[in-house]
């Protein structure tokens, strides 16, 4: 059984006292409940705390802004410098290449056709410019040679053309050597006709020496009339013949020796007319292979035109066309090669209100729109750069361009690490200051009372 004290039975007596009292009785000799004392320096302890934490907690103050994801590096547009159409594109979006690889071939089928005459006719001259070289070491040095000259022609065109110019070779190196034959002939007689003519010239020389000796002898005898006058005649009539034939043969020698020295001239003048034909012929040639290789030139400068590569190494982005058949305009942007190894960075507006706020250095959180920030959180992030000047934007007015350095230019989502792409959406919190909370609470109240009394 329960012990009572003697206490507690007085209380149970009081309460149970209390409880045969009428109501107002009851009231009036039952003692106040300490519960609502508590309750009271509760909500006064509890109201003495909410105000010291809004007078000593701080809210960050944000510049909310909009903008996208970006590189650090610029991206390399990619542009076609000529009308044409597009013969083949070697790419994709998001395909690595390096730098110099083939992105996209216009369509450049008649510079091509360009390029091939002008390479055939260059190859064409040069092989007619060997021709003339041979030719011209044929007429200077053996021009009665019977050696065939093609075998010093190398074959750098088709063989019907080379076949062509070999023959050509040929016909006029026989050609030169039947002329220069005909002077050689006709010299040969003249110098045969000359040693016939030189012998009779010699042989009446000597006999005129003989009948001079007779002559005198008998003159002697006819003087002393030992001899008669028709020995002395007949002897006078032989050294006259042999006076005479030494003379005429000396002339046809000497018209030999003219005509000899006309023929040889002729050969020399042939020969010279030859070397300077083909001299002329050749330094033509030379001159036009130099004109062909300075146009040849400008058509692999234009040619290169209508090969786009990639002027970094990097990713391909933005690409406008994807298969061949599509013309495109000179200067029109086709697609944009993003640096290797580039770093992602936000850029996004910020409106006059703000600007006055910002400076490098003050942190950022960064939210993708891509991903949930609710689900994938958001990517911290530095300012590094606010513009000089604004841009002016039709729906926003006057706004200044910023540009955040992020952290990180990965995300987790779903358990996997994403990337960041530039192009990307974002909504960046730009970190200009803080203020406390009673501060915050208040402001409405001070703005109220501050427009108080005035009309605008």
């Amino acid at each position: 059984m329960p012990v009572c004290t003697g206490y507690s039975r007085r209380g149970m007596m009081k309460h149970n006292y209390r409880e045969f009292l009428p109501a107002v009785l009851e009231i009036q000799d039952t003692p106040p409940s300490p519960a609502g004392r508590f309750i009271l320096w509760g909500v006064m302890l509890l109201l003495t705390l909410s105000v010291c934490w809004a007078a000593l907690g701080q809210v960050d103050i944000v510049a909310i802004t909009r903008g996208k994801v970006v590189v650090t590096l610029l991206s390399r547009p990619v542009s076609s410098a000529v009308t044409a159409d597009i013969a083949r594109v070697y790419v994709q979006d998001g395909q690595h290449v390096e730098k110099g690889s083939l992105l996209i071939q216009l369509n450049d089928g008649q510079l091509t056709t360009r390029r091939q005459e002008n390479r055939l006719r260059q190859q064409i001259n040069r092989l007619n410019i060997r021709r003339l070289g041979l030719l011209l070491i044929r007429v200077r040095n053996d021009p009665l040679s019977t050696d065939r000259l093609a075998d010093g022609i190398t074959s750098v065109v088709a063989p019907p053309l080379e076949n062509q110019v070999s023959a050509r070779q040929e016909s006029e190196a026989e050609a030169l050597r039947r002329e220069i034959q005909r002077y050689r002939n006709n010299q040969q007689t003249l110098h045969a006709q000359m040693e016939g003519y030189l012998a009779q010239q010699d042989m009446a020389e000597k006999q005129l020496v003989i009948y001079r000796k007779q002559f005198t002898a008998l003159q002697a005898l006819f003087q002393r009339g030992s001899t008669s006058e028709d020995s002395l005649l007949e002897i006078r009539k032989r050294l006259l013949e042999a006076d005479y034939s030494a003379r005429a043969a000396g002339a046809k020698v000497r018209e030999i020796q003219a005509s000899l020295d006309l023929s040889e001239s002729e050969e020399a003048s042939y020969r010279a007319g030859k070397i300077q034909e083909w001299e002329q012929e050749r330094t033509e040639l030379v001159t036009e292979n130099a004109v062909l290789e300075s146009q040849l030139a400008q058509l692999e400068a234009e040619l290169k035109l209508y090969q786009l590569t990639a002027p970094v190494s990097g990713r391909v982005d933005a690409l406008v066309y994807r298969d061949a058949g599509a013309a495109v305009e000179a200067t029109q942007e086709l697609l944009k090669i993003v640096p290797e190894g580039e770093k992602l960075s936000a850029e996004v507006l910020v409106s006059n209100q703000d600007v006055g706020f910002l400076h490098t250095g003050q942190r950022v959180t960064v939210k993708v729109d891509t991903f949930d920030f609710t689900r994938y959180g958001w990517v911290e992030g530095t300012l590094i750069k606010v513009s000089a000047d604004a841009v002016e934007d039709k729906e926003r007015g006057l706004l200044y361009r910023a540009v955040i350095q992020l952290d990180e230019t990965d995300m987790v989502v779903d358990g996997k690490s994403r990337r960041l792409e530039p192009g990307m959406s974002v909504s960046a919190e730009i970190k200009t200051g803080k203020r406390t909370i009673l501060s915050y609470l208040l402001s409405p109240v001070l703005e109220a009372i501050d427009g108080v009394g005035k009309q605008r």
